[in-house]
């Protein structure tokens, strides 16, 4: 496993800073350049390679992994055994997740996108089919003998609300807290929290033994997953779902949260120097010794067990307030990771049929496994072996669905702009002076994006 840090959603999931184009400005590029994802003849620039199968040279791919990271290189020797057993090459382009909506959409407009785009199913990309920038596998998955692959929650978090799978699933997450039980001994604290009034007296604990508490990358995407898992500690899955859908954060339920998010900050609950944090950051500081709480994914696993294997990490959730329905900490999991057909890799669709099924093949999905991901796949369609994974992500899947209470992030329901909105107004949670009407206003404003 590279010791590269994988960023993510989960995101990998969030593009923030990133100058985006409209989806409407796709479609209608789409629609002006004749694209159809109906198939036809003939490939386009960015293809490498003509319309029929017989004259395909090359398929191209774009991820959001760095190529030096156990996902990139996985996926380059799956690429190399394929044209070691086709003759077709595949080239593939790796692309900062943050950059990676913006790059494929001026590469739709221009007709030069690639064949295959592996990304997350979060903001941006969930315009993309509707809006003609990627097509419907709904049918391939029958066609190509695939769909007995995929676990049933696995096709349902990637299908829309008219029936079409949107990508083929290629990894699974859980999302939960991971606590130092060495910085925590060495406080006097024998247990990771398990309700409010004990993550505020371990945090004082923490700090007069010389360590930070939670170390939050508020920079980045954990912060708005950090509002997001305060807010289902203290209410229910479907009063958070509400507040999200009409953003009332002026209302009785959004003051619960901006009030507990600056409760739990003036508690000293959340490491110093969140703010101005990044995923990398809060990553390095957790496996430096610095603090000793951390929330962090299973796309994370690898990589610990890469820099850091030695601390004695325990998983479990975040703690509940005293009024929260659930009975068990908070973690969230669902599905990250899918493999979307382009416009021009319909054209050579024959070709894209042999790749994707070899990708899928038992031997390569487990080698993706085995760097460190969850599977998207049936039980008892890999064969994995438990001591070649990341412990923490064989721990993970015994301990997580039975000690937590486990939801999906309640925010991949927003629409793009608000999903953006949103994460920037978080960011100032975790700000020195942030008053209640500053943050309360910050994201009243998020949700009038849309």
């Amino acid at each position: 496993m590279s010791n590269t840090i994988l960023t993510r959603p989960f995101e990998r999931h969030f593009r923030r800073g990133a100058a985006r184009l409209s989806c409407a400005a796709v479609a209608a590029a789409l629609t002006v350049a004749g694209c159809s994802t109906g198939g036809g003849s003939g490939g386009g620039s960015g293809g490498g390679g003509g319309g029929s199968d017989g004259e395909v040279q090359t398929i191209t791919t774009l991820s959001l992994y760095s190529a030096d990271s156990g996902a990139g290189k996985w996926l380059e020797s799956v690429s190399e055994s394929f044209t070691a057993a086709t003759g077709i090459a595949v080239k593939n382009e790796f692309v900062a997740q943050n950059d990676l909506p913006t790059t494929y959409g001026k590469q739709v407009i221009a007709g030069t996108e690639p064949d295959l785009v592996m990304t997350n199913l979060v903001a941006d990309p969930t315009t993309w089919l509707e809006n003609g920038a990627t097509v419907d596998v709904a049918g391939y998955l029958d066609e190509w003998g695939l769909r007995d692959v995929f676990s049933d929650n696995a096709l349902e978090a990637w299908t829309n609300a008219k029936g079409q799978v949107q990508a083929f699933p290629l990894e699974g997450y859980n999302w939960p807290m991971w606590y130092n039980m060495d910085l925590l001994n060495a406080a006097g604290i024998d247990r990771p929290p398990a309700t409010w009034d004990e993550l505020k007296s371990a945090a004082v604990a923490l700090r007069d033994s010389g360590v930070q508490p939670m170390v939050v990358a508020a920079a980045d995407y954990p912060a708005p997953a950090v509002v997001t898992l305060v807010a289902l500690a203290m209410m229910s899955e479907a009063a958070v779902a509400e507040l999200f859908d009409n953003g009332d954060w002026a209302g009785p339920d959004g003051q619960k949260i901006v009030q507990a998010m600056l409760e739990l900050k003036q508690a000293g609950v959340f490491a110093d120097d969140s703010a101005g944090l990044t995923y990398p950051d809060q990553v390095a500081a957790f496996g430096a010794g610095q603090a000793a709480m951390l929330f962090d994914g299973s796309w994370g696993y690898g990589n610990a067990q890469a820099t850091f294997p030695d601390l004695n990490i325990e998983l479990g959730g975040f703690p509940l307030s005293p009024d929260c329905p659930a009975d068990k900490p908070i973690t969230f999991a669902g599905q990250s990771t899918g493999i979307w057909i382009s416009p021009n890799g319909q054209e050579k669709i024959d070709a894209l049929e042999k790749f994707i099924t070899h990708v899928y093949s038992p031997e390569n999905l487990a080698a993706y496994v085995n760097t460190g991901f969850i599977s998207p796949a049936k039980p008892g369609y890999l064969t994995l072996d438990d001591t070649t994974l990341p412990p923490l992500n064989v721990a993970s899947q015994e301990i997580l669905p039975l000690q937590t209470t486990v939801y999906q992030p309640t925010y991949n329901a927003l629409s793009p702009t608000v999903t953006s909105a949103f994460f920037r107004a978080s960011t100032e949670a975790f700000v020195d002076g942030t008053t209640a009407a500053q943050l309360t206003q910050s994201l009243e404003q998020a949700w009038q994006a849309q």
